[in-house]
């Protein structure tokens, strides 16, 4: 991302999301195959956990669709709330940063589940994914050690980091109720308590 603005969350994130969109339309091409080959059946019963997982994923980036959309003003989101919000688009996220190839990221613990009450239902998912994406900006992302130890995030990198203050504004003015604190090499997010599910 050159200059980072509202627009770079979902610039850097399409193309991973659309990629793996694809991969997972191939899969239930793939099943549709099985049913029109002799013994289809018996195969298409035996992968049945394969298709349910591949469901499951494709649902999970029709979310993340949806947030990345409702993000830029289209609000495709709507009244659906995902409790494991934060840790889908952390995911893709973090898969983002290792397809350049540039990026190991270094992650301890998930991250919480959120409450459907936590505003409305795109800014907090969407918050996580901005300042991993503005902390490897700023920084090799292998030099960033990160940890979830509940509504906490905490970053560290490997020595004193400078992040762009307009780019942390704009995170912060998308989740009022949470905090974001950069001291030294130190990155913490401490998310509204009533936005967890506990």
């Amino acid at each position: 991302m050159a200059s980072w603005s509202q627009e770079s969350v979902p610039r850097a994130l399409l193309p991973v999301l659309i990629h793996e969109m694809n991969n997972g339309t191939q899969l239930l091409v793939g099943f549709r195959s099985l049913l029109e080959i002799p013994g289809g059946e018996a195969l298409f019963a035996q992968k049945a956990g394969e298709l349910a997982s591949g469901s499951r994923r494709l649902e999970d980036l029709g979310f993340a669709l949806a947030v990345v959309s409702t993000s830029s003003g289209a609000d495709m989101l709507m009244a659906r709330r995902e409790r494991r919000a934060l840790q889908i688009l952390w995911d893709l996220t973090l898969r983002t940063l290792e397809r350049t190839g540039e990026h190991t990221v270094h992650v301890q613990g998930t991250p919480p589940e959120l409450a459907p009450s936590a505003l409305s239902g795109w800014e907090v998912p969407w918050a996580g994914a901005a300042l991993l994406l503005v902390a490897a900006e700023a920084a090799e992302a292998s030099e960033w050690r990160w940890r979830w130890e509940g509504s906490r995030l905490m970053g560290r990198a490997g020595r004193p980091i400078m992040l762009e203050e307009a780019a942390l504004a704009a995170i912060q003015e998308r989740v009022p109720g949470s905090q974001i604190n950069v001291d030294g090499e130190a990155l913490t997010w401490d998310l509204a308590a009533e936005w967890i599910v506990t």
